[in-house]
Parts: structure tokens; C-alpha cells; sequence
């Protein structure tokens, strides 16, 4: 059966649908971590987000992008890690990692590329 590690926030119904999509439809078995419920510390993120540019994962549409003020500003590849640290929703979601492959959002078409 082919695994994916899926980081996500239950609440979010674009979540749970890629959820099912992946877990019903794509038959993956998922390593599953609510990060709204249990957030990923800054080291855990400079850990995910290694070879790539976290700003690139930073949700600029979330409500909390906007109340923090964060439109404009360029945001420095730390600043990014440490804001999504406190801010969990500032994350893009959700993320599906497997075979050193990253996906965020659900893209169906992407998840079925990396999963079949």
C-alpha cells in the first residue's frame, strides 16, 4: 500500500475532503498530523520544508496572514518558519510528503501524480 505523510487541520473542510480523496480513492495509507491540534515546532518545520523555501508554503489568503499585517512584507526564509510556528494557520494546507515529494493544497491531479 503505497504512504504519505498528511499534515492538515481537521476543521478544514478542503482538508478532510483531500483526506478521503487520498485514503478513499487513492487507497494511501496516511501518517496523520493535525497540526492545528499538535503544531509543528520551527525546528520540525526547517525539517519539513529542507531543499525548498518555506515563504513558498506561507498561505497568503489565511485570515491570519491578514490580521498579522503580513501583506507586502517580504518575509525572510526564518521569519516564515517562525511565523507558521506560532501561526499554524499561516500554513498552506493541506501538505502531503512521500518519496521526498511535497504537495500543498488538494490538487488532485498533483496527489494522483505523486500516488499512483
Amino acid at each position: 500500500m503505497k504512504q504519505a505523510r498528511f499534515l492538515w487541520k481537521s476543521t478544514c473542510s478542503t482538508c478532510r475532503n483531500a483526506r478521503s480523496f487520498l485514503r478513499d480513492e487513492l487507497k494511501v495509507e496516511l501518517d496523520e498530523r493535525d497540526y492545528a491540534k499538535n503544531p509543528l515546532s520551527a525546528a520540525e518545520l526547517k525539517t519539513l520544508f529542507s531543499g525548498r523555501d518555506p515563504r513558498d508554503f506561507v498561505n497568503p489568503k489565511s485570515p491570519a496572514f491578514k490580521a498579522m499585517g503580513l501583506k507586502g512584507r517580504n518575509l525572510t526564509r526564518v521569519e516564515a518558519l517562525a511565523l507558521m510556528a506560532k501561526e499554524p494557520n499561516l500554513i498552506k494546507r493541506p501538505l502531503v510528503v512521500a518519496g521526498g515529494e511535497m504537495v500543498a493544497g488538494f490538487d488532485r491531479e498533483r496527489l494522483r501524480a505523486l500516488l499512483s
